[in-house]
């Protein structure tokens, strides 16, 4: 059944005029029945002639009628996630896509089985770097955008409909601006456009979406009794201990996941009588990075915003002060590579845009995509009240998502939906 699928798919390719060149193989990774391949790559497009790296590559063929021009593509947040290694939480997230479009995935060079860069535990970044297995200047968002290009070349599709999330929505817009004739259809999850420094409105971002969790507290009659005091309580845990800058980290990571949002009062709550348990129960917020591939992207695109300096006056600004000040120590142990930020602008386009948005996102919320309809005049936002970061998993979303790629078209889409999407109920004492 794969191989006629991939069959049938190369000769549609084939008959459009765009022959595929890389040969895939059956396999079911995470169970999944599909067809796995090998690009090879020039690691510096400027030095053809040189080091050539492997990128891993996924396609599950559509389940019925496929389009023959154009497939869905995926693209990972982080920086650092393997597209391949999500590949059952994709297919489960965007059924309604697959049923008539083939779901291609890349591990962005660096990651999963693409030429992966990672430093082994208890060795210093810079011991690292000097022993890295290739030029570490080669593995940015633009080579990556180039590399997915490639692969949509050798598959033979025409165009793509391109989703990311977090950075994902970031190397999205970077692949739009040098591939848009490429381009049928984008959606950003959870998106900072290109030209808005992501770590200017951070701690603001962060803020907000803690107020509105206040806010949603006070209004349910058991979560305000429960938690009377939590939100005050933050504040002076934050500011009066010695490790504040810590506690507003894990906060600011809860805040992502609406499970984990609903929990917050709570384990502040325990925090200010005393019991830290819980609290650190929850995943600490993880600023040093194993992959040589998110340094290589953090320390260099200005679209990250390590310049930022504050303040913002906000119980985040601790917190992301000393983030900036550990990201900049870190990445003055790297090679560095020019990227005038005039280069870093977005293209106005009339590529069909679908942007996703949580409505209490601590990192990207809908202010950071400002001036949507100016850049993409066919562009729609839909935004999920109450939840965090990434809401296509969520209720209708991912619905609405396939209508946006089966019409390549935001217009009529009926979004009333949402409404119905409804955020975990608070943790309350046991």
């Amino acid at each position: 059944m794969l191989f006629a699928a991939l069959a049938a798919a190369a000769a549609v390719s084939f008959a459009a005029g765009h022959p595929p060149t890389l040969l895939l193989t059956p396999c079911d990774p995470q169970g999944v029945p599909a067809g796995c391949g090998t690009l090879r790559v020039p690691e510096n497009r400027a030095r053809p002639g040189g080091r050539t790296i492997g990128l891993h590559v996924v396609v599950v063929p559509a389940r019925h009628q496929p389009s023959p021009a154009d497939a869905f593509t995926y693209l990972s947040g982080g920086p650092g996630g393997a597209a391949t290694q999500e590949i059952g939480e994709i297919v489960e997230i965007f059924a309604p896509v697959h049923e008539h479009q083939d779901i291609v995935l890349v591990d962005q060079r660096g990651t999963g089985s693409s030429h992966p860069l990672r430093c082994p535990p208890q060795v210093s970044l810079r011991a690292c770097v000097e022993r890295v297995p290739g030029d570490l200047t080669q593995y940015g968002s633009e080579a990556a955008a180039d590399d997915l290009d490639a692969v949509r070349e050798a598959l033979g599709y025409a165009q793509l409909d391109v989703y990311g999330v977090s950075y994902g929505a970031t190397l999205a817009q970077v692949y739009l601006k040098r591939h848009r004739g490429h381009v049928r259809t984008l959606v950003l999850d959870g998106a900072t456009f290109l030209d808005v420094p992501f770590y200017d409105a951070f701690a603001q971002s962060a803020q907000r979406a803690l107020d509105r969790l206040a806010a949603r507290c006070a209004a349910s009659p058991a979560c305000a009794r429960a938690y009377p005091r939590w939100r005050r309580a933050f504040t002076r845990l934050v500011h009066g201990r010695a490790d504040g800058n810590e506690i507003a980290g894990i906060v600011q990571q809860m805040l992502l996941d609406p499970q984990e949002t609903a929990k917050i009062p709570y384990v502040v709550a325990r925090a200010a009588a005393g019991d830290m348990k819980p609290l650190r129960s929850e995943s600490p917020a993880q600023l040093f990075s194993r992959q040589l591939m998110f340094w290589s992207v953090w320390c260099n695109e200005p679209w990250v915003g390590l310049q930022a300096a504050g303040p913002w006056h906000t119980d985040f600004d601790g917190f992301t002060q000393t983030a900036l000040r550990d990201y900049r120590r870190w990445c003055a142990e790297l090679p560095r590579r020019p990227e005038p930020a005039a280069a870093w602008t977005l293209p106005r386009t009339q590529v069909p845009l679908l942007v996703l948005a949580g409505g209490a996102d601590p990192q990207d919320p809908l202010r950071n995509v400002s001036g949507l309809r100016w850049f993409f005049p066919n562009a729609r936002a839909i935004v999920v009240p109450e939840y965090g970061h990434g809401v296509a998993e969520y209720g209708c979303v991912s619905g609405l998502v396939s209508l946006f790629v089966d019409r390549a078209s935001a217009g009529g889409l009926d979004a009333r939906c949402v409404r119905a999407i409804r955020p975990p109920p608070f943790v309350l004492p046991r």
